[in-house]
């Protein structure tokens, strides 16, 4: 099968694709750092709403001078790279756009708006459901449930975080076999090597000794992954059955 090049012919040097991408993180990172200004100015009442929505009516407990400043500013990067995920993608893929094949840039494309979907609602999905549920259990089985605010919060970003991304799994797998970058049998094929991989990334995840966190994590992977091999096998059989 016949793949057309990328439309931009002329080879670019190493210096000025050094340049490109220099222009490109520049611009990234003065947005950023007027989102996260902004965000950790306005982030105290939010913050404080976000613990109680997690922990109910337990007080905060700042161990060390800087700890709630620490806190403040992961709440601030974390909040604005949610908002600037679009605008950090777009950069990057303008950049990496001239290199690309057509059937890639169609993949990118096709991917990039609903996986921002899918990642926002993943971390709802934990915000509103997971994390509180993992927490509870947590508290009522402490004998003394002093929380510290780094770690109890780092630990409920983290899970955020991961949710988001892992829910993206059946979508990517989908459109990667649609356009031929990674094919079903693949994916079939690596199942155990891939559950092992994130078994050991679950782990090193978070400090939460309960292992709640990590089994949410691996359980919801696992899920995504095996109705990502669900839904090829049902599109690839029915490719098949039209052959």
């Amino acid at each position: 099968m016949y793949v057309s090049g990328p439309p931009e012919d002329r080879e670019l040097e190493l210096r000025e694709h050094i340049e490109e991408l220099r222009k490109r993180l520049i611009r990234i990172c003065i947005i950023l750092i007027v989102a996260v200004s902004i965000s950790y100015y306005v982030s105290y009442p939010y913050l404080l709403s976000f613990w109680y929505s997690l922990v109910g009516k337990n007080p905060i407990y700042v161990f060390t001078p800087l700890e709630w400043v620490v806190i403040r500013l992961s709440f601030s990067v974390i909040t604005s790279l949610l908002l600037l995920y679009p605008y950090i993608i777009y950069e990057l893929y303008l950049f990496a756009k001239p290199g690309l094949y057509e059937h890639e840039r169609k993949f990118l494309k096709s991917i990039l708006i609903p996986s921002y979907g899918i990642f926002l609602f993943g971390t709802f999905f934990a915000y509103k459901f997971v994390v509180p549920v993992l927490y509870s259990i947590a508290l009522s089985s402490a004998v003394d449930p002093y929380l510290s605010a780094e770690k109890t919060l780092t630990n409920a970003f983290k899970l955020l975080i991961s949710f988001g991304f892992f829910f993206q799994i059946p979508l990517i797998m989908v459109l990667s076999d649609k356009f031929g970058i990674i094919r079903y049998p693949t994916y079939r094929s690596l199942r155990i090597p891939v559950y092992i991989l994130i078994l050991i990334f679950v782990t090193n995840l978070t400090m939460d000794f309960t292992g709640l966190t990590q089994i949410a994590s691996l359980v919801l992977f696992v899920i995504m992954y095996e109705t990502g091999l669900l839904i090829l096998r049902v599109l690839n059989n029915e490719k098949r059955n039209r052959q």
